[in-house]
């Protein structure tokens, strides 16, 4: 397994991981998230990759066939009235093929990321995650990662 920028080449698998991670949101949440079409999220795809302030990282194996993606940007705090000026690098999205799950392949991302992290002297890493998805919380604390906030809500 290796890690790599991604490529425009990769969008066909990339797209396969997207929708993945879509239906697992839809499948738990369906009064938030809304089902996507494959053009859909192939514009998704076309968007993030032309996107200068985001960068695609995917896991590849031997076989060239993408396990994993991560996506994430950094966002600077500067003279904000209640917060410290921070630098941090912020997960958009992360997701492993279900197929390969348990295999290292989230490691080995949030790995890379901390590397990026480091090299571009930011603060901290950050993103979010649903609460339903207790299987990705449990990866975060095991990566050393704390819960920093919660949010709460009221159907009405």
């Amino acid at each position: 397994m290796k890690v790599r920028k991604a490529e425009i080449e990769d969008k066909e698998q990339i797209v396969e991981l997207f929708i993945q991670m879509q239906g697992l949101h839809c499948k738990n949440r369906p009064d938030i998230f809304k089902e996507k079409t494959k053009k859909e999220t192939e514009k998704e795809f076309d968007e993030t990759i032309e996107n200068k302030e985001r960068n695609i990282i995917v896991v590849v194996n031997n076989d060239n066939k993408i396990c994993g993606v991560c996506i994430f940007k950094i966002k600077e705090i500067k003279d904000h009235p209640n917060l410290k000026d921070a630098k941090i690098l912020h997960i958009g999205k992360i997701g492993v093929d279900e197929n390969y799950r348990r295999k290292g392949i989230g490691k080995l991302m949030m790995k890379e990321v901390e590397k990026v992290a480091e090299k571009l002297n930011c603060d901290r890493i950050e993103l979010n995650c649903w609460s339903f998805n207790e299987g990705a919380i449990e990866f975060y604390k095991s990566q050393n990662m704390k819960i920093q906030r919660l949010n709460f809500e009221m159907k009405g």
